[in-house]
């Protein structure tokens, strides 16, 4: 974490800069925008500036009032289905489902990742001595047998 001025920062995570922005509530991520929750980028900016109550740079839909407001309201319940009226020109339309053209060639296997998701390299490694340089064929910490 680099403090540029009083409210914007640069964190640099795996050889990449975000920018985040305390003030405006935003990472060049684009977590803490989307999600309006502080993103790995801004948590680390938060606690290089010791900061212990995160709760402001959170959205007000995330907190408990906000969850007691919604069921404030009384709930009217539905009549009976054989109740219901529909008006004519509910009952003449004609719904289609949305036309869908098949891809052309073969379906692809894997799903497209999220920037935020780690990408893991499987390493091949000895069998002998467990390190990643080198396979049990070609292994120098333990001498060949005869």
């Amino acid at each position: 974490v680099v403090p540029s001025s009083e409210y914007i920062f640069s964190v640099y995570e795996a050889g990449r800069r975000y920018i985040v922005c305390l003030k405006r509530k935003s990472c060049t991520c684009g977590r803490f925008q989307q999600d309006e929750i502080p993103c790995a980028h801004t948590i680390a900016v938060l606690k290089h500036r010791n900061v212990k109550d995160m709760h402001p740079y959170c959205s007000d839909y995330y907190k408990p009032d906000a969850l007691a407001k919604t069921y404030e309201v009384a709930m009217v319940p539905m009549p009976d289905k054989e109740d219901w009226t529909f008006p004519d020109y509910v009952l003449d339309e004609i719904v289609l489902p949305p036309r869908y053209r098949r891809l052309v060639g073969r379906p692809r296997k894997r799903r497209n990742k999220n920037v935020d998701e780690k990408i893991t390299v499987n390493k091949n490694s000895c069998g002998h001595c467990g390190q990643e340089s080198h396979n049990r064929r070609t292994c120098t910490f333990f001498p060949k047998e005869k």
